[in-house]
């Protein structure tokens, strides 16, 4: 009882927000929600330039990029824009996806205005400094080769570049260490001269703001930024696979970690609701999930087992995952199939109810603090969700039906045509699945 009070006061106080939106004269796309239960601001100046836009052997050059506009200006270095952030104990960090990059500061509110002063300064003047570029390029190398170790990180590096091949959505943010080590100084100012304009920016500020004074800090600091051509790049495309797919990446493991799936709906996809609850049922639900359930409490294979979309402006995957005994390897993928071809037959009807409660429930709980919301509000311009997302999000739950899980499932699920990594000490006749077409 006291929880279901609880979400619906968080609900009305969503319903309350009102997501402001504006575009400045030089094409800066602004968003703002005024929030006045703490005396804080959280801000993040984002650009369309995450790492799908990285070149060809240039993998990690967004994430360079984006790293370095906090390094050093032509007005401050980089130890001033530290000492000034520290000093009223503000925050500022680099965020990047494969869609967009920038920087992420959370201030006391009377503070914002030095802050956004300090951000419109990173953005508009960064000095890419040859000193601190060798310092930041050392830093992504390292955390790189950390990575390489991890048998997780290294089964979806291995799944990214298997489902997409040549296409920018093969890799992470961190990029490669031979791609990242060949990136030059001047290839990171022509990276951002190509998407760092104010056409391709998108400033996102949630807090105890007046929003009339915000517009006008943004006007002042941002406004006289020219805004200038931005690059269009030729992608190369992805093709799905009519037939399952494996790759075995070697690693002197006891455990074997698997990644199994194909490509998935991107952002913009009309039916995404009907598919993430469908998901909710196969594998996101956490133990109450087929896949959990199966794995974890039937057989006994894994301690941890799921699914999930993730979604990108220029596409999209789906991926299971379980960490198993390498010997146990062959049925995890066998039971991931069995499970991915039964959620085509639909799904009952107090599973659906299960999810929708799910989401009804928790969506309230997912905002409950600025950061939260600025993050939301940034994916609603991302993804062109719609200024009402927040107020009509436990409609569109509630309007998922019994056929809506099962044409989703058909639609989105292919235990016909899947691709899988697994990582560790395993072959691939240990797997056992001979229709699996396995790479080297």
């Amino acid at each position: 009882m006291k929880l279901l009070l609880i979400i619906a006061i968080l609900t009305a106080s969503l319903a309350a927000l009102n997501i402001e939106r504006e575009v400045l004269e030089n094409g800066i796309t602004v968003l703002s929600i005024e929030a006045h239960k703490i005396p804080v601001v959280d801000l993040q100046v984002v650009a369309y330039a995450g790492s799908y836009y990285d070149p060809r052997s240039m993998e990690g050059i967004a994430n360079l990029t984006c790293r370095l506009l906090m390094r050093g200006t032509t007005h401050r270095s980089a130890d001033d824009i530290s000492r000034s952030l520290e000093s009223v104990g503000g925050e500022l960090n680099p965020a990047i996806t494969e869609d967009y990059a920038g920087l992420k500061c959370r201030v006391l509110s009377k503070d914002l205005s030095e802050a956004i002063d300090l951000i419109s300064d990173c953005f508009m003047e960064p000095l890419f400094d040859i000193d601190e570029f060798e310092r930041v390029k050392k830093e992504v190398l390292s955390s790189i080769k950390v990575e390489n170790n991890d048998p997780f990180q290294v089964s979806e590096k291995a799944y990214r570049k298997l489902l997409f091949g040549d296409n920018p959505l093969n890799h992470l943010p961190t990029g490669f260490e031979e791609s990242v080590s060949r990136i030059g100084r001047n290839d990171v100012e022509y990276f951002y001269s190509s998407y760092y304009r104010p056409g391709n920016l998108i400033i996102v500020v949630v807090g105890d703001f007046v929003h009339s004074e915000l517009l006008s800090l943004l006007n002042q600091k941002f406004g006289k930024w020219e805004n200038g051509e931005i690059s269009k790049p030729v992608i190369q495309e992805y093709l799905a696979t009519d037939h399952p797919i494996g790759r075995i990446v070697p690693m002197d493991i006891s455990q074997a970690y698997i990644l199994l799936g194909h490509h998935g709906p991107k952002y913009g996809t009309e039916d995404w609701f009907d598919a993430r609850v469908m998901n909710y049922i196969l594998g996101g639900g956490g133990l109450t999930s087929r896949i959990s359930m199966k794995i974890r409490d039937e057989k006994g294979l894994a301690y941890i087992a799921y699914c999930y979309f993730e979604r990108f402006l220029n596409g999209g995957l789906f991926i299971s995952s379980v960490q198993t005994r390498k010997e146990m390897a062959g049925e995890v993928v066998r039971t991931l199939v069995e499970e991915m071809d039964n959620i085509h037959k639909g799904a009952r009807a107090g599973e659906l109810e299960q999810a929708k409660k799910y989401y009804t429930g928790h969506h309230p709980l997912s905002f409950d603090t600025y950061g939260e919301l600025l993050s939301i509000a940034l994916q609603i311009e991302v993804q062109g969700l719609g200024l009402d997302y927040l107020d009509k999000f436990t409609e569109y739950i509630d309007e998922v039906s019994l056929e809506d899980i099962k044409n989703a499932a058909q639609k989105y699920i292919h235990p016909d045509r899947y691709y899988v990594v697994v990582v560790g000490n395993v072959k691939p006749e240990e797997i056992g699945i001979d229709n699996i077409e396995w790479l080297e």
